[in-house]
């Protein structure tokens, strides 16, 4: 009868706590599942943000690019321009057009 009451106690009172770990464990994994599903929400904006930022930085570098390409451009039409008047002007005089040329673009001719 003692053991009948002993095996009774012990059982109800592990059956107790046992129930109390299982609990907790499903708290626990109610918990992180929660988490998950956060950072998953998170992760999913900073890529967005990410894909956004990106498509500004290409549209910008375009822009970027594209005045460039137009500065080149009236760049180079200008030099173009002054190097015909300095032709014009040296006519005959080659050291001459030679050294305004250099002056003008900042290099010294091989010759």
């Amino acid at each position: 009868m003692l053991l009948a009451l002993w095996t009774t106690l012990v059982w109800f009172f592990s059956r107790r706590s046992s129930q109390a770990a299982i609990e907790a464990m499903d708290a626990n994994r109610v918990s992180y599942e929660a988490q998950i599903e956060s950072l998953k929400k998170e992760h999913k904006k900073e890529i967005a943000k990410r894909e956004e930022l990106n498509l500004k930085y290409q549209e910008t570098l375009a822009k970027i690019e594209e005045k460039y390409k137009k500065k080149e451009e009236d760049l180079s039409k200008a030099e173009k321009k002054k190097v015909k008047e300095i032709v014009k002007k040296a006519k005959d005089r080659p050291n001459e057009i030679n050294e305004k040329i250099e002056d003008l673009f900042g290099f010294v001719s091989g010759d």
